[in-house]
């Protein structure tokens, strides 16, 4: 016999006595019969045991949302040109070597013109520089600034003069610097979210009528 079986068989006759003194003689032929009921404890639960949370799924906010916290109102005295010239330097190498600008342009003739103008059309215009050459609104002819922000159908821009100004991309044609080359885009190519006109073909004949 185990060390373990002594001490349970112990433990067990001292319980018996115990019973058999507090309890009347009458109810002394149930008492082996009552401790061997079993009692399942583990399913309840005790005072100091937490009660365990359910992980809550993160939830990405719509974009109604979104507007609603002001996430797309940027004030026109919020932001400093010199704030974000450095985002422009980095807009200028990503451009830069997407267009493969090291290499000579392509003519508008050749077989690579259209895989050139779709790759604009599908780039981030975050941190570009963007000049109004035309519009149909002559207050914004001449605009020139870093975007700061690029939505289906407007860019805001920052100017030299530290004033955030939103223009209408449908109704305007741009101008974008990258370094030493200088590319005119139509705004009415680009009303489309960021993140789906990466996916989206734009024809490279259609031309807006400004």
């Amino acid at each position: 016999m185990s060390a373990h079986e002594t001490i349970t068989d112990d433990a067990s006759i001292s319980v018996l006595k115990f019973l058999k003194e507090n309890i009347p003689k009458s109810n002394h032929g149930n008492i082996k019969s009552e401790l061997k009921t079993v009692f399942l404890f583990s399913k309840k639960r005790s005072k100091g045991q937490k009660i365990k949370k359910k992980k809550r799924k993160s939830r990405i906010l719509t974009r109604k949302e979104k507007k609603a916290l002001g996430f797309y109102v940027i004030p026109r005295n919020s932001v400093m040109y010199n704030e974000v010239v450095p985002l422009n330097e980095i807009w200028s190498d990503y451009i830069s070597e997407m267009l493969e600008l090291e290499k000579l342009t392509p003519d508008s003739a050749s077989k690579s013109w259209e895989q050139f103008t779709q790759t604009i059309y599908k780039s981030d215009f975050h941190g570009s520089m963007l000049q109004v050459v035309r519009s149909k609104c002559p207050s914004y002819v001449g605009k020139k600034g870093i975007c700061i922000m690029d939505t289906k159908n407007t860019f805001k821009i920052v100017s030299l003069d530290n004033k955030v100004t939103t223009i209408p991309k449908k109704d305007s044609v741009f101008e974008i610097c990258v370094k030493a080359t200088k590319i005119v885009i139509f705004g009415k190519h680009l009303c489309v979210r960021p993140a789906e006109r990466s996916t989206k073909k734009v024809k490279s004949y259609l031309h807006p009528d400004l």
